[in-house]
């Protein structure tokens, strides 16, 4: 056993995953982070912990709700470290199940704490708490209109002016071109009047009557 395990042990605590390095020692147990170096012990609640990425020159920073952990690369190996990191998360979310807040007094509320600006990096986190999703958005499909069934065709072959129109106008024609032979010797003139006007009216009685059905 490391001293830093050895000054670990001294807190009465049980660790679930330990890693320990040339610099430092760390440990999960039911509730908290436990860092120990030479500085001393360190503690961070594993269900105010958000976010784990790069710090400042040669650290890795764990981030909570108001507090934070600076972890020096230099104190452990650095894949081991890394893999610790990375299996921290299952831990966070068991912890954040067994928490149960009771409800605030009624009374003046204290100003939430001012967040720790994460530092600028380029490398993306080791894990991040990630947000809600959000849900479906619904839409609603058009509002369908009924077409009007077409309105049903007259059966029985149309009207029944159409048969009468038809045989005036046969009669109509007929009495033009008799007309015209009983008549040879009449006036020219009077005749193609006549058979003008007898086959203008026996067409548009025919028209009528196709028109008709």
């Amino acid at each position: 056993m490391g001293k830093y395990e050895a000054a670990f042990s001294r807190l009465g605590e049980e660790a679930l995953v330990k890693l320990e390095g040339p610099g430092g020692f760390l440990a999960v147990t039911e509730a908290h982070l436990v860092f120990v170096d030479d500085a001393g012990v360190k503690r961070l609640e594993l269900s105010r912990i958000r976010r784990v990425g790069k710090g400042e020159a040669g650290t890795l920073l764990v981030q909570g709700e108001g507090d934070s952990l600076v972890l020096p690369l230099k104190a452990f190996p650095l894949e081991e470290l890394k893999a610790f990191l990375e299996g921290l998360k299952p831990h966070v979310a068991r912890a954040r199940k067994a928490t149960f807040a009771p409800p605030p007094a009624p009374g003046p509320q204290a100003p939430p704490p001012e967040a720790i600006p994460s530092p600028p990096s380029s490398r993306p986190p080791l894990w991040e708490e990630e947000a809600p999703p959000k849900p479906p958005s619904v839409e609603l499909a058009p509002e369908l209109r009924e077409t009007p069934p077409p309105a049903p065709r007259p059966k029985g072959g149309g009207t029944p002016l159409a048969l009468p129109l038809r045989l005036l106008a046969l009669l109509t024609l007929g009495y033009t071109v008799a007309f015209v032979a009983m008549n040879p010797g009449a006036d020219p003139w009077a005749l193609a009047g006549v058979v003008l006007g007898g086959l203008g009216l026996a067409l548009a009685e025919w028209s009528l009557a196709t028109s008709s059905r």
